[in-house]
């Protein structure tokens, strides 16, 4: 079966957003036979603004995911900046010799 890269992304974005899990779609594609890739680089640009928006998709609706099982974890998970939250942040002193 061969699919379009335009329309692969379509749907998988439709059934993301209607709360359906896309493994079937996915497990179903020959991803060697995958046709309608761009073939400029504005058709590139579009296609790479499409990944990354599924991207971004895929990041929130993981979030209450992630944020339940930290929660059930018992760890003091991250604070701001990506460090532990635990751990007090310190100014960096890392100066040259002049």
């Amino acid at each position: 079966m061969l699919h379009a890269v335009p329309e692969l992304l379509d749907s998988l974005e439709a059934r993301l957003v209607a709360g359906e899990d896309p493994t079937r779609l996915l497990a179903g594609i020959r991803w060697s036979e995958l046709v309608g890739w761009p073939v400029d680089a504005g058709g590139a640009r579009d296609l790479k603004r499409r990944i990354k928006s599924l991207q971004s998709l895929l990041a929130g609706l993981q979030s209450p995911l992630r944020a339940t099982l930290l929660g059930l974890s018992g760890s003091a998970g991250y604070g701001r900046d990506g460090a532990p939250a635990e751990v007090p942040m310190l100014p960096a002193r890392l100066r040259g010799k002049v």
